[in-house]
């Protein structure tokens, strides 16, 4: 006898925990629903809000839940598990994500774009997921100068199809990063320097007779 379709649900749902196997800042099938609010971190704008339902549906990896990556942040909330991220615990992987902005005045700054993790949540990081796990880049303490925030009011990739739907004219917070200062910034374009040459070496290797 076949599970019901309710049995097979329940069972798929049992298979992913947020924190364990799912971040937390994941969009779920179960949040597609969208709504417009004043933003409360970037005063006379309008914040995109998506619905909170996380553990609804299935996890879709490849698409980062609009309000929780705000909440993220702007709060320092754990990319992984959702929880605080205290100053002393508290990482990036600025090599594997985030990039360099160009400056009005021609300086350029490191924009991290994806909220920090705890140490273990970063060590769980690099174990669970393909892009990390393929990768040597190691999680990197989060500055003491922690920047500033800068909200994205471009349609970001993805959200064309709902950018049609918003009021024309009307500039909306999609998403948002911080733009770290210039110390930082330094280390983190030393750090990807490291990186490639490494990662070229090994390639000459695997290629070598």
């Amino acid at each position: 006898m076949g599970l019901s379709r309710s049995m097979r649900r329940e069972d798929a749902q049992a298979r992913w925990r947020i924190g364990e196997n799912v971040p937390w800042s994941v969009s779920w099938t179960g949040e597609s629903a969208f709504d417009l609010a004043p933003s409360r971190d970037f005063p006379g704008l309008i914040d995109l809000v998506q619905e909170q339902k996380p553990g609804v549906g299935a996890p879709v990896f490849g698409f980062v839940h609009v309000t929780r990556q705000r909440l993220g942040m702007v709060g320092h909330l754990c990319h992984v598990c959702g929880r605080p991220t205290p100053a002393r615990d508290r990482y990036l992987f600025p090599v594997e994500s985030g990039g360099f902005v160009t400056l009005a005045d021609g300086e350029v700054r490191y924009g991290g774009n994806v909220p920090p993790v705890h140490l273990d949540c970063a060590r769980k990081a690099r174990r669970l997921c393909p892009h990390l796990g393929g990768s040597r880049a190691a999680p990197v303490a989060f500055p003491g100068d922690e920047g500033r925030l800068v909200q994205r009011t471009d349609v970001v990739p993805g959200m064309e199809a709902l950018a049609r739907t918003l009021p024309a004219g009307l500039e909306v917070v999609f998403s948002c990063y911080r733009l770290f200062g210039a110390h930082f910034t330094r280390h983190v374009e030393r750090l990807r320097r490291e990186h490639q040459e490494t990662a070229g070496s090994t390639d000459v290797l695997r290629q070598a007779p």
